[in-house]
């Protein structure tokens, strides 16, 4: 018979799945029908206009390698400008084009919606539960972290 931790082990589980069926299936933002690593592009480049392939990167957590296939994408749909740095033409910047913001809007929308109920129940914890929890899911990201490597 499983224990607790075993339950709460699967219902973690099963939130990761229902998570990443969210990610994997395309969504329309604004106009456009995108994948999760689109709008998230769309997402880094709306909050930090001006940006650059190397922070792109970091801030999503992907390789410099991987920024350009979805740049790329972006650009076809016209989601988003690219132009050089006034002080280093070797720097290329990237912005949101009027469509683009209106994907970036939308995506803020979705994430307010999304993220309503969750924010609702983790306001329903005492300080000291949430850290707790903060602290048990922290753990559990640097377990990951490790097994990765």
């Amino acid at each position: 018979m499983p224990n607790q931790s075993q339950y709460v082990l699967e219902t973690m589980l099963r939130i990761i799945h229902k998570a990443s069926e969210l990610i994997i299936e395309p969504r329309i933002f604004g106009t456009e029908v995108l994948y999760a690593s689109e709008i998230h592009m769309i997402d880094i480049i709306g909050r930090n206009p001006g940006i650059h392939v190397t922070k792109i990167a970091n801030k999503l957590g992907i390789t410099k390698g991987a920024v350009p296939k979805i740049i790329c994408k972006l650009l076809q749909k016209e989601l988003i400008y690219r132009y050089q740095a006034k002080d280093n033409k070797k720097m290329v910047l990237f912005t949101l084009t009027p469509k683009g913001h209106a994907s970036f809007q939308s995506h803020i929308e979705f994430h307010k919606k999304l993220d309503q109920g969750i924010i609702k129940k983790f306001n329903s914890l005492q300080e000291s539960e949430l850290l707790m929890f903060h602290d048990i899911m922290h753990e559990i990201e640097e377990y990951i972290d490790r097994i990765e490597k």
